[in-house]
C-alpha cells in the first residue's frame, strides 16, 4: 500500500490494557466462574454416588494399635456397576452437559464469544487502516460467511476432544479412588477428601484450558480475518505484537512487544514451548508499505519501546 502525499499514516488500534491485551478477560472470568459452578455441582453429585455404597460395619483391629479402622463396604458387583454408571452420568451432566457429537453446549457460548470478539477487533482495526476494507466487509457478513462457520466447526471439534478427554480422565481417577477404598476398607471421610482432591485437580485443568483456549481462539480469529483480507482484497498486513505486561509475563513474550511478525511466525511461536498457555499478549494488524515494511508512526514505535523497557527494567532479570 502506498501513502498519498500529506496523508496521515494509519496506526493500528493498539489494545489499551497492558495487563491483558486480547480483551478477553471478561469472557475468561465468566467461563472460569461457570467451571467453578459446574464443579461444585459435580462434587456434590460424586460424593452422593459414593455415599450410596452401603457400609456394613467398621472393624477396629484391636490386635494392633497402629492398624487403622477397616470399613466393610457392601459393594456387590451390581452395586459397583451402578456406581460407575452414576459417576459417568454425573460427569456427563456437569462437564459434557448432555453433549451431542461435536458440540458442548455450555462451553460453546464462551468459545463463540471469543471468536466473535477477535473477529470484531480485526474488522474494526482493518476498517480504520483501509477504506477498501471498510467498504467491502462488515462484521455481520463475516460471521455468516462460510469460512467463518467452517472455522467455528473446527474449534468445536477441538474443544469437544478436550472436554471428552477431561471427562474420561476424571472418571478413571474417581473410579480408582472408590474402587481402592472398597477393596482396602478405607475410612469414608478419607475417601471423600481424596475425591475432592481429584476433582480439584480436574477443575484446575479445566480453568487452565479456559485461560489458554479463549485468548487463543480470539487470536486465531484475528489471524484468520487478516488472512481473508489479504486473499480477497489484497490488503497486506504484518502483526504488531503487543505484550501483556504482567509480573508473571514470560520474558521472551515481553521482549516481542512493539515488533512485527508474519502470521506464520506467530503461529510457529504459539506451537512451541508451551507459549500458548496463559498468554495474554495480542497481535494487531499493521499495514505494509510497497517495500513490505510495516506502516507505524515513530511516536507509536517509541511509546511501545519505552513500555517494553520499563517492564524489563523491573521484571526482565527473572
Amino acid at each position: 500500500m502506498t501513502q498519498a502525499a500529506g496523508q496521515r499514516m494509519p496506526n493500528p488500534i493498539v489494545p489499551g490494557n497492558p495487563q491483558e491485551r486480547t480483551g478477553s478477560a471478561g469472557i475468561m472470568r465468566r467461563a472460569v466462574a461457570e467451571i467453578a459452578r459446574r464443579y461444585r455441582g459435580l462434587s456434590a453429585d460424586v460424593l452422593a454416588v459414593f455415599d450410596r455404597i452401603p457400609i456394613y460395619a467398621e472393624n477396629d483391629d484391636k490386635g494392633s494399635t497402629d492398624a487403622p479402622a477397616r470399613v466393610h463396604y457392601g459393594a456387590t458387583p451390581q452395586i459397583l456397576d451402578q456406581t460407575m454408571l452414576d459417576l459417568q452420568a454425573a460427569l456427563d451432566r456437569w462437564i459434557a452437559d448432555g453433549r451431542e457429537t461435536n458440540h458442548v453446549a455450555w462451553w460453546s457460548v464462551y468459545q463463540e464469544a471469543a471468536a466473535q470478539l477477535g473477529t470484531a477487533q480485526a474488522a474494526a482495526n482493518l476498517a480504520n487502516l483501509s477504506p477498501a476494507y471498510a467498504a467491502a466487509r462488515s462484521l455481520e457478513t463475516i460471521v455468516f460467511s462460510e469460512p467463518y462457520r467452517t472455522r467455528a466447526q473446527i474449534a468445536r471439534v477441538r474443544s469437544n476432544e478436550y472436554w471428552t478427554g477431561l471427562t474420561s480422565q476424571a472418571r478413571s481417577d474417581l473410579a480408582g479412588v472408590i474402587g481402592r477404598a472398597v477393596v482396602d476398607g478405607k475410612n469414608p471421610k478419607a475417601v471423600r477428601a481424596e475425591i475432592m482432591e481429584r476433582l480439584d485437580v480436574s477443575k484446575s485443568r479445566a480453568a487452565l484450558y479456559a485461560q489458554t483456549e479463549l485468548p487463543g481462539t480470539l487470536r486465531e480469529a484475528r489471524l484468520a480475518e487478516s488472512e481473508d483480507a489479504e486473499e480477497q482484497l489484497g490488503i497486506n498486513t504484518a502483526l504488531l505484537w503487543t505484550s501483556a505486561f504482567k509480573p508473571t509475563t514470560r520474558t521472551w513474550h515481553a521482549s516481542r512487544s512493539g515488533r512485527t511478525y508474519s502470521r506464520e511466525e506467530v503461529r510457529a511461536f504459539y506451537a512451541t514451548n508451551g507459549n500458548r498457555f496463559r498468554c495474554y499478549c495480542a497481535q494487531t494488524e499493521a499495514l505494509l508499505d510497497s517495500d513490505g515494511k510495516p506502516i507505524l508512526t515513530k511516536s507509536l514505535q517509541s511509546s511501545m519501546a519505552n513500555e517494553r523497557k520499563a517492564w524489563q527494567a523491573i521484571h526482565g532479570k527473572r
